[in-house]
């Protein structure tokens, strides 16, 4: 019986052994002609394609992995049976930059097949790149790339270009307000700022440790934020360590005072902020400016120029243009509206000579902020907004409660309307978010940077954002 079985056994795999020898036989390209197709001959680096709003032109990297054996390279429309390209093997890399111009009567969306034209007649697998031409805004990317203050934690895997717990006693901070000072050169405003000894408690997040400082000042001169922003300097004192600029006592009634907006006007610095009463319910004493006249070393506080506890712009955004400084505003929390005001350079500390928009009239109403109407039908959080060169848009992003993100919204005029709201960051992949702010560099590319704040490791972040504007 066993024998039985062990002969019958041996047959099986004999006729197993013929049987594959014969599909493999069959299937080769020398006894049969039939062309063999490779396995992901291309690869590309993205295969959804945006064209840049100027060029109208899409590109890609693609890496061949039998270069020496192609002919050429193939590409066809799969919607057009009259358009195709050759590219010849001596134009080819092993890295090549693909790009495609995009024509006047392609369509708003369409698919380019590439396949790789082999010496001896065989083509490799199709691949293929979407190309996504429809008319208006679009948000193509958002990531975070680095870190910009604290010490990594646990289970972070980007870049952290500074070590402001070593070198200026900041552990633990938020916010991250930019400006540019002179071209190329950028201050950074911080919220609350304790020591190096601060540590991210998962049982209870935010701010911990000592050396509480209401804000500080760093500066910086990076231009290519690509690998994170680096930190140059900041204020310090005679310890070396960064110091408070708006003054807070720290007293039951007066806990903090915390920057919301800054920008180089008439020749000077200047940052807007507020001065708490109480966080429970976000009531705040008032809320007024800081100026520096010696590129941001020392800041003296403008008595005169003062917001009152319920004003419309008690938090803030700047934006310089067209020989404006344009304000957006909200009262201070995260639950209002928000409201637009200008002013020229020589008037930033001249209430008086603000204008304000009435969205009812259509027109600037001046020194009076109790004519400034909503222009942002929405819960505005900590916002700042830039006006986009590239994309010919004014840019807002801001924290918004309900909806547990940051918002963008978009528009051809500073008055409005708004577009519809953009998540460009959500709480429930990035949690306890708040705090976006555009570096200025992010006013001239269709590349966005904004620093983030996430409220358990209570630091800040730098995101990028990649956008575009097809007319």
């Amino acid at each position: 019986m066993k024998l039985s079985i062990l002969s019958r056994t041996s047959d099986q795999y004999i006729f197993f052994i013929i049987f594959a020898s014969i599909i493999l036989i069959s299937c080769s390209k020398e006894d049969n002609g039939e062309p063999y197709i490779p396995i992901d001959e291309i690869l590309a680096t993205e295969t959804v394609l945006f064209p840049d709003s100027d060029t109208k032109t899409v590109s890609t990297t693609l890496k061949f992995k039998n270069l020496e054996n192609i002919d050429y390279l193939l590409v066809t429309m799969s919607s057009s049976s009259v358009y195709s390209e050759k590219i010849d093997r001596s134009q080819l890399s092993s890295t090549y930059l693909f790009k495609y111009t995009l024509r006047q009567n392609d369509p708003e969306s369409f698919t380019l097949i590439l396949r790789a034209v082999y010496l001896d007649g065989n083509v490799s697998r199709d691949l293929y790149l979407n190309i996504d031409y429809k008319k208006g805004f679009h948000i193509r990317s958002i990531s975070r790339i680095a870190r910009v203050t604290g010490v990594p934690i646990s289970g972070e895997n980007f870049y952290n270009p500074n070590n402001t717990a070593r070198d200026w006693n900041v552990g633990g901070t938020d916010l991250g307000v930019i400006w540019e000072m002179e071209p190329g050169n950028y201050g950074i405003f911080f919220g609350d700022t304790f020591g190096s000894d601060f540590r991210p408690n998962p049982s209870n997040p935010g701010p911990n440790g000592g050396s509480w400082r209401s804000n500080v000042l760093a500066f910086s001169n990076d231009t290519n934020l690509e690998d994170g922003l680096k930190i140059n300097s900041m204020l310090e004192d005679a310890n070396g360590n960064a110091r408070e600029i708006i003054y807070s006592p720290k007293t039951a009634t007066n806990i903090t005072s915390i920057p919301t907006a800054a920008i180089r006007a008439n020749g000077a610095d200047y940052v807007h902020y507020f001065n708490m009463m109480n966080w429970d319910t976000w009531t705040t004493n008032y809320s007024g400016m800081y100026k520096s006249t010696d590129n941001g070393s020392n800041w003296s506080k403008l008595d005169h120029v003062r917001f009152t506890s319920d004003s419309p712009f008690g938090q803030a955004g700047y934006f310089k243009k067209d020989g404006y400084v344009y304000m957006i505003g909200t009262q201070t929390g995260r639950s209002s509206k928000a409201s637009l005001a200008r002013f020229r350079e020589v008037d930033i500390e001249n209430r008086n000579q603000y204008d304000y928009w009435n969205e009812q009239t259509k027109t600037w109403n001046k020194g009076n902020e109790n004519s400034a109407t909503v222009i942002i039908d929405d819960e505005v959080g900590e916002l700042s907004f830039i006006y986009n060169t590239k994309l010919d848009l004014w840019i807002i992003a801001y924290f918004n409660g309900p909806r547990y993100n940051i918002t963008l919204r978009t528009s051809e005029d500073i008055t409005g309307p708004w577009s519809q709201p953009y998540e460009i960051a959500s709480g429930g992949e990035y949690a306890q978010l708040y705090g976006s702010y555009f570096h200025p560099l992010s006013a001239d590319s269709e590349t966005l940077y904004f620093t983030m704040s996430m409220w358990m490791p209570y630091n800040v972040y730098l995101m990028k954002l990649v956008v575009a504007n097809i007319r």
